[in-house]
C-alpha cells in the first residue's frame, strides 16, 4: 500500500534530526573558519604541491580572525622623545642629529655608532628636551605589545630597523623621535 503523494507533503520532519543537523553545520562552520584563521600566507597549498622539489622559504601564519581579541603578537622595547608645538619636526631633526653628533663622537663614521653610545646619547636628549613623563627614565617605553601605542607609532616600532633613530613621527600627541631597542621577530 503506497501513501498518496500529499501525505509526503504533510509530513513533518523529527525535530531530533533538525537538531542533528543544526549542530552539525555549526561544527563544520567552525572548523572550516578556525583552520582558515591558521593558513599560511602568500603561497597556496596547490602550488607547494606541484613544486615539490623547490625550497620553500618558510611562511609566516597570520592569525587572522584572532588578531582582534589577542593582538598580532610580538613585542617590543623602545625609547622616545617627544616634542609638542610648533616647529615640532625641525626641533626633532636638531635633536637626531645631535644623538648622532654626540654617539660618533671620535668615531670613524664608516664604521657605524656604536649601539651603547647611541643609546646614552638619545636618553641624554630625552631628560633634556622630552615633553613626555618618560623623560625622566631617559625616554624608555619598556616593553609593549603590537596595538598598545597609537598606529603612526606602531607602524615605526613593528616595521622599521633595530638601533636607528627614527622620525620624527608625527602622532595626535606631537612629535616623536623613536630609537627601537629589540624586537620579537
Amino acid at each position: 500500500s503506497s501513501c498518496p503523494p500529499h501525505q509526503y507533503a504533510t509530513r513533518r520532519a523529527d525535530p531530533h534530526t533538525n537538531r542533528t543537523m543544526r549542530v552539525l553545520i555549526l561544527l563544520a562552520s567552525l572548523w572550516f573558519g578556525f583552520t582558515a584563521a591558521f593558513m599560511p600566507v602568500g603561497r597556496s597549498a596547490k602550488l607547494q604541491q606541484r613544486q615539490p622539489h623547490r625550497t620553500m622559504a618558510p611562511v609566516p601564519l597570520q592569525m587572522g580572525f584572532f588578531d582582534q581579541f589577542f593582538g598580532g603578537g610580538g613585542q617590543a622595547e623602545a625609547n622616545h622623545i617627544l616634542i609638542k608645538g610648533d616647529g615640532a619636526d625641525a626641533k626633532c631633526e636638531e635633536i637626531k642629529q645631535s644623538i648622532y653628533d654626540t654617539a660618533l663622537k671620535g668615531q670613524d663614521p664608516s664604521k657605524g655608532v656604536v649601539p651603547d653610545k647611541l643609546i646614552s646619547a638619545f636618553q641624554q636628549n630625552a631628560r633634556k628636551f622630552s615633553t613626555c613623563p618618560s623623560s625622566k627614565q631617559g625616554g624608555s617605553l619598556g616593553s609593549f605589545g603590537k596595538g598598545q601605542m597609537v598606529p603612526e607609532f606602531d607602524a615605526v616600532v613593528f616595521k622599521e630597523a633595530i638601533g636607528v633613530v627614527h622620525g620624527p613621527v608625527k602622532t595626535q600627541f606631537g612629535s616623536h623621535l623613536i630609537l627601537i631597542l629589540d624586537r620579537d621577530e
